[in-house]
């Protein structure tokens, strides 16, 4: 049973929506690649940063405590004393291997930052003053480099000890 003025679409009409929906879903789609892109480049920023600030953080803490150093290729070896007094220092080495950064002592090793494409160890003037550290991380598409200049420990000047002079007993 018809009813009078009830009409189907026509091929026109569907045309049209069909047109309309593919053009919302394209900038539905185009928006959400966006985003997705954005959001893994973002990351990938926040990863190297992570990476380059934790490296200057170790290597500041060392290298400043450190009374003397050796470069080594893309190794460096620093030596800092325990104490003034004592003989005993601990020994530290820095090396990049496989794109990590790696901080070795006595048999322990902790990883420094893992996207790590170089780093390269240089001193200024003599290896008792200061070091020049360059560092490229890298992740996906993202390429960050820190220069750091790290001052080295400055040998400590002995302060005199006073002597008492005896006072004369009458």
């Amino acid at each position: 049973m018809m009813m009078k003025d009830e009409r189907g679409m026509t091929l026109t009409e569907l045309l049209v929506v069909l047109a309309i929906t593919g053009l919302i879903t394209g900038i539905l789609v185009t928006a959400l690649y966006q985003i997705y892109q954005i959001t893994t480049w973002g990351n990938n920023e926040l990863v190297v940063q992570h990476d380059l600030q934790n490296a200057a953080t170790w290597l500041n803490r060392d290298v400043v405590s450190a009374s003397e150093a050796e470069i080594i290729g893309s190794r460096m070896v620093l030596t800092i004393p325990t104490s003034i007094i004592d003989t005993i220092n601990i020994t530290y080495t820095y090396s990049e291997a496989e794109g990590t950064l790696t901080r070795d002592s006595g048999g322990s090793s902790l990883i420094i930052a893992r996207r790590v494409d170089s780093v390269d160890f240089s001193a200024t003037d003599t290896v008792t003053s200061a070091i020049i550290i360059t560092i490229t991380s890298r992740a996906s598409d993202v390429t960050q480099s820190a220069a750091l200049q790290l001052d080295m420990r400055t040998e400590p000047t002995p302060t005199p000890t006073p002597t008492r002079t005896p006072t004369p007993t009458p």
